[in-house]
Parts: C-alpha cells; sequence; structure tokens
C-alpha cells in the first residue's frame, strides 16, 4: 500500500505540476500575442516584412525615434513622437538570427527554447520570425488575466487532492481485496506447515489467487495423502518383517531351549523365514530404487514367443501340483520386444505367482500375446474368485491386498503388483487389471516392440 501510495503521489504531483507549467507558460503567451502593445507590434513587422520581403532595414526603423511606446502598422508612422517602449525585445528571422534590438545594435542568435517564449511573425501562413520580449516581462498580464491563473492553479491542486483520494479509495479495496484471500492463504500454509495437513484454504471467484488458493488445496491434499501413504507403509512394512521375525525368533528360542530339536526340519523351517526376509528386503529395495528413478535395465532384443514358453513350462510343474490348468496362447509370428529379461521374467513371475496362489484346484490359467499396433500385449487372466471393480485401481498399490479371498496369511509381501507396474512403466509400457470374462482376473501389460523403442 505504501509502495502503491508513493507512485499515486509521484504520478499524479508530476502530471500537476507540468500541467501548471504548460498552461501558465500557454496562457501567458496568448495573452502576450493577443493583448495590448505585442498584438500591434507584432502585426507591424508582420507588415514590415510583406513590404520589404525580408528584415533588412529592421533595426534602422526600430531607432528612427527615442524608443518610442508604440509602433503603428507599415512602422514608418510612430506615435506620440519621443515616447519610450514600454519593454525591450529583440526580432529574429525563423531560424533564431537577431534582426533587430530595441536595446541597441543585433547580433547573435535566440537559442529554440527562448523562441518558445516568443510570438510567431507570419506572413501569409508562413513563420517568418520571432518577437522575443527581454525580460520576465512584469506586469504583462492584468489582474484579471492574473486572476484567471489563480483559478487555473486553485483547479489544479483540487483536481490533484481528489484525484489522489479516488486513487487510495479505489486502491484500498482493491488490496483489502487481494490481501485478504493472500492473509488467509498465509494462515493456511502456515497450520500446514506446523503439521496440520487438514487445512485448506477459502477458494473464491475465478482470479489468479482463487488458482492459487486451488493449486494450494491440491498441494495440501496430495501431502495428506502421502503422509496417510508413508504411514500405511511403515506400517505394513513392520508388519510384513514383523511375522518372519516373530516365527524365526520362535523357531530358534525353542531348539535353545531343547522343547524343539535341532533337526534339519526345523533349520529349514526358520531358514524359509529368513528367505522370506530376503525377498522383503530385496522388493523393498527395488522400489525405492524405481521412485528415485534409479531402476536400470539391461534391454537386449527379445523373442517374446520363446520366452514366454520359457517362463510358463517353470511354472508348469507347481501348477500340476496345484491341479491348475497353464496354458500359453499365441500367434505363430510376434514382433521383436526390447526388454531386460531378467526384469520381465521377474514381473512374469509375480503375476503367475499371483494367479495359482488364488486359482482354485481345477481352474485355469491361461497367458496370452498379442501384437497391437507398435505394441505387443501380454496378459495373465485366472478363473478365480476375482477383484470387484471397486478395488481394481488398487491392485498396484504397495502392501495392498483384499481380507476376502485373497488374505494376508496366504498372499505373498503385496509388493509385486507395484513391482511390476515400476518394471513395465520403465520399459514405456504400462499395465493394468480387469476382470475376467466369466469369473476371475485379467492382468495385462504392454511392450513398445523393437523398432519403437
Amino acid at each position: 500500500m505504501l509502495a502503491f501510495l508513493a507512485v499515486v503521489i509521484v504520478a499524479i504531483g508530476i502530471v500537476a505540476i507540468l500541467m501548471g507549467r504548460a498552461t501558465e507558460q500557454e496562457f501567458r503567451r496568448y495573452a502576450l500575442a493577443r493583448g495590448g502593445i505585442w498584438e500591434r507590434i507584432s502585426f507591424a513587422l508582420a507588415e514590415y516584412y510583406a513590404v520589404h520581403g525580408s528584415w533588412d532595414g529592421l533595426q534602422q526603423a526600430l531607432s528612427f525615434l527615442p524608443r518610442p511606446r508604440m509602433m503603428m502598422p507599415g512602422m514608418g508612422r510612430m506615435m506620440p513622437p519621443g515616447a519610450r517602449w514600454a519593454v525591450d525585445f529583440v526580432v529574429t528571422d525563423a531560424q533564431g538570427n537577431i534582426v533587430g534590438d530595441t536595446r541597441g545594435t543585433p547580433g547573435g542568435k535566440v537559442s529554440r527554447r527562448e523562441l518558445q517564449t516568443g510570438i510567431q511573425i507570419q506572413v501569409n501562413g508562413e513563420v517568418v520570425g520571432y518577437l522575443v520580449p527581454v525580460g520576465a516581462l512584469p506586469g504583462a498580464l492584468d489582474p484579471a488575466q492574473e486572476a484567471f491563473l489563480r483559478r487555473v492553479r486553485i483547479a489544479l491542486i483540487l483536481a490533484t487532492v481528489g484525484a489522489l483520494s479516488a486513487a487510495l479509495t479505489i486502491g484500498g479495496l482493491l488490496f483489502h481485496s487481494i490481501t485478504t484471500p493472500l492473509r488467509r492463504l498465509t494462515a493456511a500454509s502456515q497450520a500446514i506447515a506446523q503439521g496440520d495437513l487438514s487445512v485448506r484454504a477459502p477458494v473464491t471467484g475465478s482470479d489468479e489467487i482463487a488458482q492459487l488458493a486451488r493449486a494450494f488445496n491440491q498441494m495440501a491434499e496430495s501431502l495428506a495423502r502421502a503422509q496417510e501413504a508413508r504411514r500405511n507403509q511403515t506400517a505394513d512394512i513392520a508388519h510384513e518383517l514383523r511375522t518372519p521375525l516373530t516365527v524365526l525368533q520362535g523357531t530358534l528360542e525353542a531348539m535353545v531351549d531343547g522343547i524343539y530339536p535341532t533337526d534339519r526340519e526345523n533349520l529349514q523351517a526358520a531358514l524359509a523365514q529368513v528367505r522370506t526376509l530376503s525377498r522383503l528386503v530385496e522388493d523393498l529395495r527395488l522400489l525405492a530404487q524405481a521412485d528415485a528413478g534409479e531402476l536400470t535395465l539391461n534391454r537386449t532384443v527379445l523373442d517374446l514367443g520363446a520366452f514366454l514358453e520359457e517362463v510358463v513350462e517353470a511354472h508348469r510343474l507347481q501348477a500340476q501340483e496345484r491341479q491348475i490348468t497353464l496354458a500359453l496362447e499365441r500367434p505363430s509370428a510376434l514382433p521383436l520386444v526390447l526388454a531386460d529379461r531378467d526384469r520381465l521374467a521377474q514381473v512374469m513371475g509375480n503375476l503367475l505367482a499371483n494367479a495359482l496362489r488364488y486359482t482354485p484346484p481345477g481352474g485355469r490359467i491361461a497367458v496370452q500375446v498379442v501384437p497391437r499396433g507398435r505394441e505387443v500385449a501380454v496378459s495373465v487372466a485366472d478363473n478365480g474368485p476375482g477383484v470387484p471393480a471397486s478395488d481394481l485401481p488398487h491392485l498396484f498399490e504397495r502392501f495392498w491386498r483384499r481380507d476376502s479371498s485373497r488374505q494376508r496369511a496366504t498372499g505373498g509381501s503385496g509388493l509385486g503388483l507395484s513391482i511390476a507396474r515400476h518394471i513395465v512403466e520403465a520399459h514405456g509400457g504400462h499395465i493394468w487389471a480387469e476382470p475376467t470374462p466369466g469369473g476371475g482376473l485379467t492382468v495385462t501389460f504392454t511392450l513398445p516392440t523393437a523398432e519403437i523403442a
């Protein structure tokens, strides 16, 4: 507000001063040119130039009589004889060269600034010279003209005060409309800085401040979601680590106390929990790399059909043990893809492990691969219990598992699909889940062909 006030005062002050000076200067010039002796002198000088065609001999005409008080047209008749000039003046040509001077011998040149204070001498519409009074012309304006100038000055002062008051009033209202939402936004940001992520800034209107408030609220919501996700993730990680650690600790303490014999079977059970911990730590490390953008891929040209056959064969024995039919459906020719074989095997391993875990005995799992323009789509479809449509968007979240058909007791760490999503996206593809027609779940991901990649 102080900055705005300073700008307004400076701007209005400069305008008032310049207009006041310009008005007084122009009025004085007008009064000088149109009033009394100066009008008659300029008329006589114009007539002199029209008669002679130049300013030659002007100085002799000016000094013909000793400083007469007034000159009549033609410069040849001067009355009354012996009278004196009221003031001194000089006459210049159109370029400012002095051609006549009531004070004595003419000479020199008048500056452009001094010419602006003089009176133009025109002949047939052409400026042929200037009549320049000498000095400040005291008493050149009569009382009525001086009163007019005083009224003009007063009007300028009143206009300046009025404009300043109006500017301050309007500026105050505008600043209030701007600073009020900014204060609210500042208060909300301070509350969030203190840890209260539930605070939201009020949004009114559609101007830039309202857009800023909406962006601030979106940021606050994102922070709240991130904090909630971090809290849940920390709790999930603690739970996932606690379960194998508890089993491992119990097994080892029982063997130490002699409750369990230290035999191969109990040692294998403890080793299984250690492997579970190692697998969970590796999954977390991989996700941390993906979040930091440091997930490296060793891409090579890959025959996707042959690769999928190897992956399916590797899981066929496990499917037979669970009495599940595992089939691969592929066309005779497939385009090559540029992919990291090990990472892609990890994706397929996670998808097939989930399908085998939740498909009941007698069920069927189908791995399908089809080209789609410049991409290749790979899907793993099962006819298990499936997932409700409302839960499909959460499948690729970390540690997310339903509590009905896919229980924690029978599930994995809850990181497999999240890892698969990061790997697929790192390859330039995308992954999604949808219900299998007739019941079950189908997870599909795409990879760009080698020509595109």
